[in-house]
């Protein structure tokens, strides 16, 4: 199954339309070369040059990728064929355009539906400074809340954010801070929390994502990731880095509803 057939199941009933692409942030423009596939990609900029042109301004780093797809693909020579790389580039990518269009779609997906009490069996959180790293729409953020003194819920993604004080606000709770960042460059001081977690978030850089969660947590407070990994093959080697002698995390395994996940933790 392709990647956009898999988002189309997933995200089933979702509706996307090429102007979507106006939605997409600068660094998640970076992530296109290497992910769309590229004569969809041409086929849609030859036809929407505003969108090529939008592209490359807020990113330019993917300028030489976008003017060689240009150069090696020719336009749509007709409106089925337009149609047909119109759909195959959007639904590779819906997970990021899903986030800005409707985040509640995102949301209501099920593999969010995991036991917080696999964090809270770990490390209690009541009265603590938590960080939800890669805090995505703010299911975790929103439990830990109920007893954390503050949750810094720290997301790249502008949509997000506002969608996660739309819900906290909805459910009248003042602790939670949202806040722009990325996993590798948290910008909150040294040793500042007591609890750090992440969940379905941790991996675009590991290794700078690692070192940054020791810096931003205090001596002697954890940092839980969870679900960290699922049980697959493309997912053993962050499995192994965790665990390693020079991360030193413990893990166990659990179930959920799309199989065995694992949890992993550490306290400084």
């Amino acid at each position: 199954m392709s990647l956009a057939d898999a988002f189309k199941r997933m995200f089933k009933g979702a509706y996307l339309e090429v102007e979507d692409l106006f939605l997409l942030e600068s660094f998640q423009i970076g992530y296109l070369p290497g992910v769309v596939p590229e004569r969809e990609l041409a086929v849609v900029l030859h036809e929407h040059p505003a969108i090529k042109h939008y592209l490359v301004k807020r990113n330019p780093s993917v300028a030489g990728f976008i003017e060689g797809a240009l150069a090696k693909y020719k336009p749509a020579g007709n409106q089925q064929e337009l149609a047909d790389c119109s759909d195959k580039l959007l639904w590779t990518i819906a997970d990021l355009l899903i986030y800005h269009k409707c985040p509640e779609v995102y949301d209501s997906l099920d593999f969010h539906n995991w036991d917080f009490g696999e964090v809270i069996m770990i490390a209690p959180l009541d009265g603590k400074i938590v960080i939800d790293g890669g805090a995505g729409t703010g299911r975790v953020t929103l439990e830990v809340a109920r007893t954390a003194r503050h949750v810094f819920a720290v997301e790249p993604v502008a949509r997000l954010r506002r969608f996660i004080r739309e819900k906290a606000l909805k459910d009248n709770m003042n602790n939670i801070f949202v806040i722009d960042g990325f996993l590798d460059t948290i910008p909150l001081p040294d040793g500042f929390a007591d609890v750090l977690i992440t969940s379905h978030a941790l991996g675009w850089r590991l290794e700078a994502e690692l070192s940054e969660f020791e810096r931003v947590v205090r001596k002697g407070g954890w940092i839980i990731h969870c679900p960290g990994t699922a049980e697959v093959a493309r997912e053993e080697d962050q499995h192994s880095r965790l665990i390693s002698g020079v991360y030193n995390y413990q893990f166990s395994r659990y179930r959920e509803s799309d199989g065995w996940k694992r949890k992993y933790w550490k306290q400084l």
